[in-house]
């Protein structure tokens, strides 16, 4: 299996410095009763990207968007990150609360979130909030100009959506550069694509890179056509090449994998409960004499876990739904299946996030008086808070199902998470998850399910609670080689020498 010192060794080889960039930090920092403090996210890209710039000693440069970040940082706006096994500069970008609202909750996640995810919520378009955006990608560009000096070639590794002006900006500052981007939510279809009253500008800036990846292939194809139909482009197609305006850009698919050596660091002793185990004995009120609570609530019930970002491409509604639907069609199990669902706040002053807060409330609300017994059993338990990595995986290992309903996924890390995690357990827990989910191509032994269908989905609950323990260890076996054969540290090393190998000349 590869491993973050492979990794370490093959940038020693390449002789090549990197600097990544992300709108996410790999490290936040704040302030708690006047004292400094600082964490790692418990998830999202940045945690993936954490250790392979740490791998690398490179900078990482991210935005900054709390006081105590600005206090930590030198005047160049960075400090070091440092570990035992090896350390990196993270670069802090500030942006003014008008420019950051504009290009944060307007542009980036009000139009191009909704606009990439088939989740029928409808983008909306603001010219205030495009160039919001413009500025804020502006401010990383000149962050990054500033680290482009020098001979020595540079490998600019950029993110996702929120940066997609930043390759025209940094263009033709450093002819030793390498511009790859990894584009980590679906790219939808050209006719969705089209009405994007900036469309030009963004895929002519993203054509400046060298390189491109998505998580699938149908992604790739997608950006290839819509490419195709919005520019005069030439499009080598046995190599997945756009030739545009003097400059070739390589289209490919790389899925991204987890760190499964740190998973597996963090399935510690259930001893260690922390605020997870206070939430589980509040859920079941007095617990027995001498018996542990955490103990307890997995040895009374059928336990489902989801873990969530608040967000309506993740289909929590449906879940509900579904879960509804299978204790009308199961009365046996009510009052010995729970579910726990897990949801992080998330994009709370964007007004269709705080609706869907509201209808998941209701709709667990309506779920557990139609059920409710009178020993206070309840089926629906939703936590909105944000739990660390060491409890979640704790969870994990202890649940009997993990339900994933995403209506569209570029990846799904957490679907990747339980399955390692479970698979730690003498009787490992079964993954249901939606076929519009990233992992889905990877995970195929999970019980896969269209989220829209909800009678389907209850029938793939049942099925993997009634699951003989023999079938669940074959299947979650077969999905952690999987997962070990495509961590993290290879997808990176792929990443980097597809990249490297894009650049057919030297940039002008």
């Amino acid at each position: 299996m590869y491993s973050y010192y492979d990794l370490k060794e093959f940038f020693k080889r390449q002789d090549i410095r990197l600097i990544m960039v992300a709108d996410a930090e790999t490290r936040v920092h704040e302030t708690k009763n006047d004292k400094l403090t600082v964490k790692i996210p418990a998830g999202g890209v940045s945690v993936a990207l954490d250790p392979i710039v740490k791998a690398a000693q490179g900078i990482y440069i991210g935005r900054g968007k709390t006081e105590a970040d600005k206090a930590v940082v030198d005047r160049s706006s960075k400090f070091k990150v440092e570990a035992s096994d090896g350390e990196y500069t993270l670069k802090r970008v500030f942006a003014p609360k008008e420019e950051e609202d504009a290009y944060y909750y307007g542009f980036s996640n009000q139009t191009m979130w909704p606009l990439c995810h088939v989740a029928f919520e409808a983008p909306e378009f603001h010219d205030e909030w495009f160039d919001g955006y413009k500025k804020v990608n502006e401010r990383f560009a000149k962050a990054i100009r500033e680290e482009l000096t020098g001979n020595k070639k540079t490998l600019l590794w950029i993110h996702d959506y929120q940066m997609t002006l930043v390759p025209s900006m940094v263009k033709n500052v450093n002819k030793n550069v390498i511009m790859g981007m990894f584009w980590h939510i679906p790219w939808p279809t050209w006719e969705v694509f089209r009405i994007l009253p900036q469309k030009k500008e963004i895929l002519e800036s993203m054509l400046c890179c060298d390189f491109i990846a998505f998580h699938r292939g149908y992604q790739a194809s997608n950006f290839l056509e819509t490419v195709e139909r919005e520019l005069e482009v030439r499009i080598d197609r046995e190599r997945n090449q756009v030739h545009y305006k003097d400059h070739v850009t390589t289209i490919t698919h790389l899925p991204l994998g987890i760190d499964t050596d740190v998973i597996r660091s963090l399935l510690v002793d259930r001893k260690e409960q922390g605020l997870m185990g206070k939430f589980v004995s509040s859920m079941i009120g007095t617990p027995k004499e001498e018996e542990d609570p955490f103990e307890q609530f997995f040895n009374d019930h059928k336990v489902i876990v989801g873990v969530d970002r608040l967000d309506y491409t993740k289909g929590l509604l449906l879940r509900l739904r579904a879960l509804d639907r299978f204790l009308e069609q199961n009365p046996s199990y009510i009052g010995k299946v729970v579910y726990v669902g897990i949801v992080a706040p998330s994009r709370e002053a964007i007004p269709s996030y705080e609706q869907l807060k509201k209808e998941l409330k209701a709709k667990a609300q309506e779920i557990n008086k139609k059920y409710v017994q009178k020993n206070g059993w309840m089926p629906i338990f939703l936590l909105h808070d944000v739990f660390n990595r060491h409890n979640i995986m704790q969870f994990y290992q202890r649940a009997d199902m993990c339900l994933i309903t995403a209506r569209d996924d570029g990846m799904n890390l957490v679907s990747k998470e339980f399955v390692l995690a479970s698979s730690k357990s003498d009787n490992p827990g079964m993954l249901v998850l939606s076929q519009f989910a990233g992992s889905a191509l990877d995970l195929t032994e999970a019980l896969i399910v269209n989220p829209y269908d909800v009678n389907e989905v209850s029938k793939a609950i049942k099925r993997g609670l009634e699951m003989d323990k023999k079938e669940k260890i074959e299947r979650i076996s077969h999905m952690v080689t999987t997962l070990d054969e495509r961590n993290v540290y290879q997808w990176a090393e792929e990443f980097v020498k597809a990249s490297l190998a894009s650049q057919i000349t030297p940039r002008k």
